[in-house]
């Protein structure tokens, strides 16, 4: 057996007795890793580089990534771009529809990510490689209390049809509490407007972020979470899950009181 292998078996022992210590089941924090292993999915700088590829307004990528200082940054400009082609020679790639003074400009680039997504995306399971559908069926035995993603795509809607999806702004303004939900925290593609891509995106997720937070909390406090497809050096992750302790120091000083 080699270290790999090793590795995955203490792992795997590892989720099997935290699992089995509480007695309920847990929680999948999903990922863009999650997408690419199952259909190729793209994670986000391979998403910019397809938008500005598609875009006849837009540079070679190395300009971007020698302007802006990050991928946000990036997303804000090839948003502009992807504007500016709508309303000229590229009218014709975008309904009619989001013409219309009630989107914002940012409209035509996620209805462009939506293109995309939807057009790697699998139609259905019975297309995905046979090993890995046998991963997806051992997946389904979990029989997850929730799903939290950052990913755009509907790919945890095909693994799990029976479950419910509350997208963006939705997770703040409702109180869900039942078994089976998939909440992403990001936008989904079924909605383009609810897409975190640009800056303006960003900023209005980061000042709802602790509200986020603390909803995921009450999570956290009941259920294991299995992070899939991440890095643990991914900023999302870092930044809710620095939160996520900060409220829960916070409430332990309350409750010493």
């Amino acid at each position: 057996m080699n270290n790999y292998q090793k590795y995955q078996e203490r792992v795997c022992n590892t989720i099997k007795e935290c699992l089995d210590s509480m007695e309920c089941q847990p929680i999948l924090f999903v990922g863009s890793g999650f997408s690419r292993r199952y259909f190729n999915g793209l994670n986000w700088e391979e998403l910019l580089r397809k938008l500005a590829e598609e875009n006849p307004l837009s540079k070679q990528f190395a300009y971007y990534k020698q302007t802006y200082k990050d991928n946000i940054e990036i997303g804000s400009q090839l948003a502009e771009e992807y504007k500016e082609w709508a309303w000229g020679e590229g009218r014709k790639e975008f309904s009619n529809e989001i013409f219309s003074e009630q989107y914002n400009g940012e409209i035509y680039i996620k209805n462009k990510v939506r293109d995309i997504i939807q057009n790697i995306m699998p139609s259905s399971l019975d297309t995905i490689d046979g090993e890995l559908q046998e991963e997806i069926k051992l997946l389904q035995q979990i029989k997850p209390h929730a799903i939290i993603t950052t990913n755009y795509d509907k790919f945890n809607e095909l693994i799990f049809p029976e479950y419910t999806s509350i997208i963006g702004q939705q997770i703040l303004t409702n109180n869900y509490t039942s078994i089976g939900e998939i909440y992403k925290i990001h936008g989904c593609i079924s909605d383009p407007a609810s897409l975190v891509l640009t800056e303006d995106d960003y900023k209005e997720f980061m000042e709802k972020k602790k509200y986020l937070s603390a909803k995921l909390l009450t999570f956290f406090l009941e259920h294991h979470v299995i992070f899939l497809g991440y890095s643990a050096s991914d900023p999302n992750i870092q930044s809710i899950m620095s939160d996520i302790d900060e409220i829960a120091v916070q409430a332990a000083k309350n409750n010493a009181r």
